[in-house]
């Protein structure tokens, strides 16, 4: 569980780190987030080739999730710093743009799933349960998300809404989306830790 929360937070800082402007990257952002996410799916897949030797690797499917939660929660807490700064200027076609960043960003996990993906996927009755809990989940999140999303629209007041413009509407809608999933992410990856927990616990009872 604390790797779970450990990966969460820490790609989700960087995702907010690559959207700021405390620290002077040398590159853009986008292409550093890329790198990383690349670099983070070699990494990964030559760990879990000397757990494989064991036994104790996470199945084809957790890995997948891995991997799409680290760089969801990037890409997501990236997008809400940039929609939060006043003046913002995403998928514009000039000047220094967030949506650029963002882009590679997408590009990066894209490379980096098709490094850690593998053709040999077949989900068993495990994997369909677990990933039917995470479809649930960021089914509840997304549909909360836009209730309270559409409420803020129609009732607050005229001062707290002078930023939202369609653009701005438009991209948060999208934001959104992308929370749902990365609360479905979360959820599954929660799910197979706590079904290794208990296979775990249940090896300890019989020895």
């Amino acid at each position: 569980m604390l790797k779970i929360i450990a990966t969460f937070l820490g790609f989700s800082l960087l995702g907010a780190l690559f959207a700021s402007n405390i620290i002077d990257w040398p590159l853009r952002p986008g292409y550093l987030a890329a790198g990383l996410l690349v670099g983070l799916a070699l990494f990964a897949r030559r760990h879990w080739r000397k757990l494989q030797r064991t036994g104790h690797d996470p199945s084809i499917s957790e890995r997948r999730i891995w991997l799409t939660m680290a760089g969801t929660a990037m890409i997501c807490a990236y997008v809400i710093v940039v929609l939060a700064t006043p003046g913002s200027e995403v998928h514009r076609a000039t000047g220094d743009t967030g949506g650029i960043d963002s882009w590679l960003m997408f590009a990066g996990g894209l490379i980096a799933y098709t490094i850690v993906y593998d053709g040999n996927l077949v989900r068993d009755e495990r994997d369909l349960a677990i990933a039917a809990i995470g479809f649930r989940a960021g089914y509840i999140a997304l549909t909360v998300l836009l209730i309270t999303f559409l409420l803020m629209l129609g009732f607050a007041p005229r001062a707290w809404m002078h930023r939202f413009t369609h653009w701005l509407i438009a991209n948060s809608l999208v934001t959104l989306i992308m929370l749902s999933c990365l609360a479905q992410y979360l959820a599954e990856l929660i799910c197979y830790w706590r079904d290794r927990h208990l296979m775990l616990a249940d090896q300890n009872d019989a020895v």
